[in-house]
């Protein structure tokens, strides 16, 4: 059996120091970070925001994603809940900072994204993110 931990810790070495070279002050809170094995591909690092406001994540979501080399975004419906993401690659490691949006206003945020309810993660634009925080803003100066 292989010995994998040394590859690991080079691995979480390298997305640490790429992590190091993001305006991380100016960043929104993480609650949490989970590293994650891929296999031969090496690891993933997803991130948790700590708010939970819709309106905040979104725009913590933007602006993890204004930071991140190389982002995209995704959504995934459920029906409860949205998971959105932005993900960039830093050290040549995945890393995504995620959110799950909830509360009296998904449906709105639901029919504007129009993810499909169907389990699956669909790709988002930064800028369709940016539309959704604009919506959510004319919403609450409504």
């Amino acid at each position: 059996m292989e010995h994998r931990i040394p590859g690991l810790a080079r691995n979480m070495a390298d997305v640490g120091a790429g992590l190091l070279t993001l305006p991380l002050d100016d960043l929104p809170d993480i609650a949490a970070v989970q590293m994650l094995h891929r296999g031969p591909t090496g690891v993933a690092v997803r991130l948790q925001l700590s708010m939970h406001d819709v309106a905040d994540q979104v725009d913590a979501l933007i602006a993890w994603g204004e930071a991140l080399p190389e982002p995209s975004a995704a959504g995934f419906e459920h029906q409860d809940y949205i998971r959105l993401e932005v993900s960039g690659l830093v050290g040549g490691v995945r890393v995504t900072v995620w959110g799950h949006l909830r509360g009296p206003d998904l449906n709105d945020t639901a029919c504007f994204l129009s993810l499909p309810l169907d389990g699956e993660t669909h790709r988002l634009s930064l800028a369709r993110l940016r539309a959704l925080a604009r919506h959510r803003a004319e919403r609450v100066d409504a």
